[in-house]
């Protein structure tokens, strides 16, 4: 390339001292392959054919700047120092990439390399040589190239993240934490301001997890009448298929603000399908018109299949724990729920070393009710009992049915004055309470024991006293509570 140019020199030099008709045609050629020829010595300029196509008012003049004002302003002060490295003798080469402006307008890329062939004595150049060429075509392939690859590496990103998100979805087997967890890892991919996750129950649409209103819990209380002529929600159920408003205000009137959020624009509700079957929706919000594309339906639709999967191991998890945790016929703890909470209560107080009371009731005379009234009218009586006591119990106490009329009591961090006057309460209440099934009064006989249990004792000494003093209740006259006394 170097012998090139100086070749290209020596005869650019006799030329432009004695220009003749075949001289032109030479120059002409020479412009044509990309040779732009700078002598200094007599001001003379041969431009490239790369300069060719430029604005009318286009002029190269080493005197003159004009032709900077055509490369590209994010081009044009390196270009222009480049140059003054050159015009001052600093340096005798020039190889520079950069965008020259086109005659309408667009620009094309230009490679470009130069050689000082002949100087002063004091390096100043007196011919500058150098060759041009058009590279606008490799670097459209370099930027296609280049997009592709952010393409691919986007939607390598996209698939790990999605993988994250599908294992973190299924990570967990309690309902709660399964719809939070969604809806917290889907905003990595969606950029959603609300969003919500929505069982269909019946003939509604029950919110059973939301994120990114002010209050979620409000949000999970709500619920929508299903199927509604003209609704979204109600179409991508039945269709079994995604949709995506870009103006709700226009594709649904109707639709529900809740009237503690901004106004929603933009939604996307995709089906929850599991075997077939329609379970709910996912249903994601924006505060701006046309905030979710083609591609978030697609990536939320992936995300959906894993969140029906989810939800349904989550429901089979919680239908399995109330069989094993919950009596059948009160709804409140059974004996194997007291046998698990109850000790991990008991082993907290051993922790910290506090107080904890064990109580044990039983209904008087119950013997009697199912004797007299019938086991059905019996049932009847024992759910009563058991939704009064969860009803006014705190939400750190645990009620249990222990056993056909009996039930159980722990009370953590509460000492045996204080369980006295919450259990003597709930004789007074249950006392009180009415029971037409039978339309007589239902009593109940308690028995305490409370203490700061230390570390290998065991919940069962605690059952044990309660028991003694249960029966201590009842052999004293019954519709009364004990506590155990040494």
């Amino acid at each position: 390339m170097i012998l090139f140019l100086i070749g290209v020199g020596f005869l650019a030099e006799k030329l432009f001292k004695n220009i003749s008709l075949e001289d032109e045609k030479i120059l002409s050629t020479l412009s044509e392959i990309g040779v732009f020829i700078f002598n200094y010595a007599t001001g003379e300029i041969l431009s490239s054919k790369i300069w060719k196509d430029m604005p009318d008012n286009f002029q190269v003049e080493r005197e003159n700047t004009n032709f900077l004002d055509y490369i590209h302003k994010d081009d044009r002060n390196r270009i222009k120092n480049a140059l003054a490295d050159i015009d001052g003798g600093r340096v005798s080469e020039f190889h520079e990439i950069f965008r020259v402006q086109n005659r309408n307008g667009s620009y094309k890329w230009v490679h470009s390399f130069g050689r000082t062939v002949n100087c002063t004595e004091d390096e100043k150049p007196l011919l500058f040589i150098g060759l041009d060429f058009d590279i606008s075509d490799l670097k459209e392939t370099e930027e296609k190239l280049r997009i592709s690859i952010e393409q691919e590496k986007k939607k390598a990103e996209e698939l790990e993240t999605i993988r994250q998100i599908v294992s973190q979805i299924g990570s967990s087997l309690d309902m709660e934490e399964t719809v939070n967890t969604t809806l917290k890892e889907i905003r990595r991919i969606i950029p959603y301001q609300t969003g919500s996750i929505q069982l269909l129950q019946g003939d509604y649409l029950s919110i059973i997890g939301a994120e990114g209103f002010e209050n979620n819990k409000d949000i999970c209380k709500l619920q929508f009448k299903y199927p509604v002529s003209d609704s979204l929600s109600t179409k991508a159920l039945q269709d079994k298929k995604p949709i995506r408003s870009d103006d709700i205000s226009q594709d649904f009137p109707s639709f529900t603000h809740p009237h503690f959020t901004k106004i929603i624009y933009s939604w996307m509700g995709i089906p929850l399908i599991s075997h077939g079957e329609v379970i709910g929706l996912l249903a994601l919000d924006g505060y701006e018109k046309n905030q979710f594309s083609c591609h978030h339906m697609e990536l939320a639709e992936i995300i959906a299949d894993h969140i029906s999967i989810a939800l349904e191991n989550a429901m089979l998890h919680e239908k399995a724990y109330k069989m094993a945790m919950e009596d059948a016929l009160t709804g409140i703890g059974n004996r194997h729920r007291f046998k698990m909470e109850g000790r991990l209560l008991f082993e907290t107080a051993i922790r910290s070393e506090t107080t904890i009371s064990i109580a044990m009731l039983d209904i008087d005379h119950f013997k009697v009710v199912n004797d007299r009234f019938g086991h059905d009218k019996g049932d009847l009586v024992l759910k009563e009992i058991a939704r009064i006591c969860s009803r006014e119990i705190r939400l750190i106490d645990l009620v249990a049915r222990y056993g056909g009329e009996e039930f159980v009591l722990v009370l953590p961090g509460t000492g045996a004055p204080e369980a006295f006057t919450a259990v003597d309460r709930l004789r007074r209440i249950i006392e009180k309470s009415s029971h037409p099934e039978i339309q007589q009064t239902v009593t109940i006989s308690g028995g305490i024991y409370s203490g700061v249990p230390v570390q290998n004792e065991k919940i069962s000494k605690f059952l044990a006293n309660a028991d003694i003093a249960l029966y201590k209740a009842k052999n004293s006259g019954r519709n009364k509570v004990c506590t155990f006394s040494e």
